[in-house]
């Protein structure tokens, strides 16, 4: 049976699962199915009462493949559960099984701020209930300007991003949903879902802006007149949503005046495999948040903000299931002294990953993809500051061993030098000259 302290947003992702799937009260947890996309880990999940202690985990996975053996093509294991977070002891045991954490807040507002006005310079802007299934395509391709994932990710991830726009249209013919929109000049630049659920409660599904329309007030105007409309017309008491809790609307959430109501939590083990591809415009703000929250400051922000587009900057991000987890950018270096015939070198950093997912194989991921790339375009050697016991496992050494040092002299031991190919560093020497973007650090 359900706790009665479960969240609220909680409630309303199994009163929205059964609609188009099943919600299924077992003795120790709640089943949590999708049969017509089971590809969608939080729609496939166990419910626990609680943060599993590290001598059930074992057994809440067995339990979950047992109850999930019938659907074939539920490939994962997702255990979920409300509030505290995981004792060492479990989190431990979670690792050593090869599980990932992850966890967002669910929040609450019973009022909103009046957001600052759209920018529209010379465009008209309306903000206007959609029809849902005349203007599908438009949902759909906004959709998929706002996932670069869907285009650069696996099959099994197309069809599942598929499968959950016809699980938006069940949800709006049942009559539980209403699609918005944000338009410029009648093009759909942002949108979001609406869901009215039971005890005068509402909530907010795929809220999304066209990345090209961003930093601009459209989400934010968007989500005020939705919920001003649903708090006001539509008689809800209070409105929901689940946000990335490291993730760039977290923000902008807080200042129209939700709050932090609970966090959901959950453990994954297996589905989709970690994918390091460039980074592409959409990625940016999310990029953005996470760079932010690794270095907790803005310095590496604005370096990567202006380095990216620079000519020979390798821009990278590492994604797993639509969520992006790291990012690396490496960039072109000089030297005073290097001959004529040098080959090209590069150096990484910064390197960022969520905070949630460090030390478990994302930083490698991308390193060992960004030196892979740089070796395919011909690069000789990549550079590096940063921790000679870790940055060595991937065959960096010290620099000064082949007479080479950069900007910092304090820096020593720390800047170290791969060979990318046979020769790469011949002519190199003395002093490597990063962009001047570097100086002011």
């Amino acid at each position: 049976m359900l706790p009665p302290d479960y969240s609220l947003l909680t409630r309303t992702d199994l009163e929205m699962t059964a609609v188009d799937g099943v919600v299924d009260s077992l003795e120790s947890c709640i089943q949590v199915s999708s049969p017509e996309n089971p590809g969608y880990y939080w729609g496939n999940y166990l419910l626990l009462p609680g943060a599993p202690e590290a001598d059930r985990l074992q057994s809440w996975v067995d339990l979950f493949r047992d109850r999930f053996q019938s659907y074939c093509e539920v490939e994962h294991v997702l255990l979920r559960w409300d509030g505290a977070a995981l004792a060492p002891q479990a989190q431990a045991r979670a690792r050593a099984l090869g599980m990932t954490e992850d966890s967002g807040p669910g929040m609450v507002a019973t009022q909103l701020i009046d957001p600052q006005l759209i920018e529209p310079g010379n465009q008209h802007v309306e903000i206007r209930p959609l029809d849902f299934e005349r203007e599908f395509d438009q949902i759909e391709q906004l959709n998929q300007q706002c996932d670069p994932n869907e285009s650069s990710g696996s099959p099994e991830y197309r069809l599942f991003k598929e499968r959950m726009r016809q699980s938006w249209r069940k949800r709006q013919r049942a009559g539980m949903v209403t699609w918005w929109g944000v338009f410029f000049d009648e093009v759909l630049v942002g949108q979001c879902g609406f869901v009215f659920c039971s005890d005068r409660l509402g909530r907010y599904q795929a809220v999304e802006t066209h990345p090209d329309f961003r930093r601009r007030g459209v989400c934010s105007a968007l989500i005020s007149t939705v919920g001003q409309d649903a708090l006001g017309r539509g008689g809800c008491r209070a409105l929901l949503l689940g946000a990335d809790g490291e993730g760039p609307a977290l923000g902008l959430y807080r200042r129209l005046g939700f709050k932090t109501d609970t966090n959901q939590r959950a453990l994954l083990l297996g589905g989709d495999s970690m994918v390091v591809r460039l980074e592409v415009a959409a990625d940016h703000a999310e990029v953005r948040s996470l760079v932010q929250a690794a270095f907790e400051g803005v310095e590496e922000v604005q370096l990567i903000d202006q380095m990216r587009d620079q000519p020979g900057v390798l821009s990278l991000v590492a994604v797993r299931s639509g969520s992006i987890l790291g990012h690396a950018l490496f960039t072109p270096v000089t030297s005073d002294a290097a001959g004529s015939n040098f080959q090209p070198a590069v150096a990484l950093g910064p390197i960022a990953v969520r905070p949630s997912q460090q030390r478990q194989g994302c930083g490698s991921a991308l390193i060992r993809g960004g030196l892979d790339r740089c070796r395919d375009q011909g690069m000789g050697a990549a550079f590096v500051l940063g921790d000679p016991e870790y940055y060595s496992r991937f065959g960096w050494r010290p620099a000064q061993q082949r007479q080479l040092h950069c900007q910092w002299p304090l820096a020593r031991d720390a800047f170290q030098v791969l060979e990318l190919s046979e020769g790469g560093l011949d002519g190199w020497q003395g002093k490597v000259n990063y962009a001047p973007a570097f100086d002011r650090f």
